[in-house]
């Protein structure tokens, strides 16, 4: 249920005293989406069993403020804090007070809305609907959204989460999105790269997000674009935390969904490449991902889910060079229970297989992954949860 408070009775917490808040309204909202896992991470090393977890998670719970103020002539001033809590008292990611979708911005009916701040970026928006399995330990985010994930590399990354992350939300951002026209709408992001102010060799960083977005009667349809350059270390966080200056990264993606009665399938499909000045020839080959998920509601309250992910050749190396045996695929089945139009009880059933030199993980979206698999591995999880929206 959506609580709405007069902005004066919070204004000593979300605005400086000198500068109190105009009377509107605010809205609190959030998600508490908690679950018991048991996972275990295929350790592929012959004779050696793999390490069993069981844990509870917290998986993107959130609360959030919002509100409004009318401007006049159709137009309204916006602005949106919201940060992630880990109910499961987790040490990774500790709470941190805007931490995700936090903006302040312009809107109106017929010019579309302007925002500045952190937030998802079009490429993300775009598709995030299409998985069934959304902020669960199944989420396709195990192997798609990023380049040149799942290979302990060290030049390049950790083989934890690639060195660019597409899938991502990212801060200093500046977007644009359209009204609605027939069914479509068109959102823009630009992120300027920080420059520190010392020589005339430092490199500026930024990155472009563009997505095309078709939803209309049944059918649920995307193509999105991003472009990541990599500026001078320190400049800037637009992708993995090993990066170097003048690394590229792009991605595009196509998806679409179709629900039919009871039925609804979706599909994803997504081409990354990445530049990175760490490897002899720089330019990498291309990796193609793609995802596929079905879900049937058997009652007005029960639905099935069923999806599979399937990450191709890793593109690690000089020129179009790839590492053999470095793709993935996942395979994840659910069941979800509607106690109301706000609670869900969920349980479902997840498996990574790794082909041999991959390291891919299950998503990190539950905090706390417990040990991590070796090459070639096939982590597995059971996870039992309940998930509240107000």
């Amino acid at each position: 249920m959506k609580k709405k408070l007069l902005a004066a009775a919070v204004a000593g917490v979300l605005a400086a005293p000198v500068a109190m808040a105009d009377t509107g309204n605010v809205t609190i909202y959030g998600v508490a989406n908690m679950s018991f896992d048991m996972t275990n991470n295929g350790n592929s090393t012959a004779g050696v069993a793999g390490t069993s977890t069981n844990k509870v998670s917290s998986n993107q719970s959130r609360i959030g403020f919002k509100g409004s103020e009318d401007l006049g002539g159709g137009t309204s001033a916006i602005w949106q804090i919201e940060q992630q809590i880990n109910m499961d008292n987790s040490t990774t990611n500790p709470n941190t007070f805007a931490s995700r979708n936090s903006f302040i911005g312009l809107s109106d009916a017929t010019w579309g809305t302007v925002l500045m701040g952190r937030h998802d970026t079009p490429y993300k928006i775009a598709t995030r609907g299409l998985d069934v399995f959304a902020d669960t330990i199944a989420d396709n985010r195990s192997l798609m959204g990023m380049s040149a994930g799942g290979l302990a590399n060290t030049l390049t990354h950790t083989g934890i989460t690639g060195p660019f992350n597409h899938d991502t939300r990212v801060g200093d951002a500046l977007a644009y999105v359209s009204p609605a026209m027939s069914g479509l709408t068109i959102a823009v992001g630009y992120v300027p790269g920080a420059e520190l102010a010392t020589t005339s060799t430092q490199i500026k960083g930024s990155a472009w997000s563009l997505a095309g977005m078709y939803n209309a009667g049944p059918i649920n349809a995307s193509l999105s674009y991003q472009a990541i350059d990599v500026g001078t270390t320190g400049t800037g966080t637009m992708g993995g935390m090993l990066l170097a200056a003048g690394d590229k990264g792009k991605a595009w993606k196509l998806g679409g969904g179709y629900t039919m009665d009871a039925f609804q399938v979706n599909l994803v499909y997504e081409k990354t490449t990445s530049s990175l000045t760490a490897l002899a020839g720089g330019d990498g080959a291309a990796q193609n991902n793609w995802y596929l998920a079905g879900k049937y509601n058997v009652s007005a309250s029960d639905a099935v889910k069923l999806a599979y992910t399937k990450a191709g050749t890793n593109p690690q190396g000089a020129g179009t060079a790839v590492v053999a045996g470095s793709g993935a695929k996942q395979v994840s089945l659910g069941y979800d229970h509607s106690m109301s139009k706000r609670t869900v009880l969920y349980a479902l059933y997840t498996k990574l297989s790794n082909d041999s030199a991959a390291t891919y993980v299950l998503s990190s979206v539950s905090t706390g992954s417990g040990a991590l698999p070796g090459a070639g591995a096939s982590p597995s999880a059971w996870s039992l949860g309940l998930k509240h929206s107000f």
